[in-house]
């Protein structure tokens, strides 16, 4: 797992076919925590989401007309709750390799660097 993964994952199952027309709310939470339990759940919500960061309002989404809380008919928000152990972001920075001059970079530099001063 990564950071964002969580996130990832909830909009995948918005755009699932029952995600688009079905589904207001996805609640991520974690491997030990069963999504079928309630109490599992609300302990999730209310020990691990941090509101500022673990919200993602997704708004103008399309859902079913005949939803009472869509307006106008068949557009509403939709919202994916973070309720996992927070993980730092992946920086992929450090596995990256050093950026090193082709042995005929500093020969072109001094080449077009003469034709620049031939020029003027």
């Amino acid at each position: 797992r990564y950071g964002g993964f969580a996130r990832a994952v909830g909009l995948r199952a918005m755009t699932t076919p029952h995600g688009l027309g079905y589904v207001k709310m996805v609640i991520m939470v974690d491997e030990d925590v069963d999504p079928f339990n309630l109490p599992q759940v609300m302990w999730a919500l209310s020990s691990k989401v941090n509101p500022a960061g673990d919200l993602v309002q997704l708004p103008n989404m399309s859902v079913l007309e005949l939803d009472p809380g869509s307006s106008p008919a068949g557009i509403t928000d939709k919202l994916i709750i973070d309720a996992t152990t927070p993980v730092a972001p992946d920086n992929r920075g450090h596995y990256s390799q050093p950026v090193v001059d082709l042995p005929e970079t500093k020969a072109w530099a001094e080449k077009l660097t003469a034709m620049l001063a031939a020029r003027q």
